[in-house]
């Protein structure tokens, strides 16, 4: 297959028998879901996947993504450029029925059809490699807030517990 571009889909009858492998670059610009994670879709996935079926006759998809990417700086929402990386590890079923007997190490992929969208995998993968939470290093961020105690919030800790009243009551008896 093609060295430089990324196939749009790929035969699984096909390329599962030949043991084919696939590599190349996938612009971001075709990961339409992937894009909304990101604060601007410049440059591309680089990805490598093999097809082989296992001597169990499961056919597995193995391969690795990375792409550098602009996401958000959820303290002060400014682009953040950050690595992504991931090992794909997938066996190809047809339903779920068969996916809780596959080995811990492999993820399920399920594929009705014949024809299997190889920017919707990578794309599945991209999500899933991304953290739960992106931010700049302490003092990189471009608008820190630094926020200050106001002189309210110091006397709102000295005030008087609300069940003092009680206090007073439980004495009265």
């Amino acid at each position: 297959m093609s060295e430089s571009q990324i196939p749009a889909y790929v035969d699984t009858r096909k390329v599962f028998h030949e043991g084919a492998a696939v590599s190349g670059n996938l612009s971001l610009k075709k990961l339409e879901l992937f894009q909304e994670y990101l604060s601007a879709p410049v440059g591309s996935v680089k990805v490598e996947l093999f097809f082989r079926i296992a001597e169990s006759g499961q056919r597995q998809i193995t391969g690795r993504v990375a792409a550098s990417v602009q996401v958000y700086c959820q303290r002060c929402l400014a682009p953040l450029g950050i690595e992504l990386a991931d090992d794909i590890r997938l066996v190809l079923l047809k339903d779920e029925a068969k996916a809780a007997d596959l080995e811990p190490s492999f993820d399920p992929l399920i594929c009705e059809g014949f024809k299997l969208e190889l920017a919707t995998v990578i794309e599945e993968q991209l999500i899933l490699c991304l953290p739960i939470v992106s931010y700049h290093s302490q003092g990189e961020c471009a608008n820190p807030l630094n926020y200050q105690v106001g002189s309210s919030a110091i006397d709102d800790n000295q005030a008087k517990s609300p069940f003092s009243i009680l206090k007073k009551l439980k004495k009265t008896d």
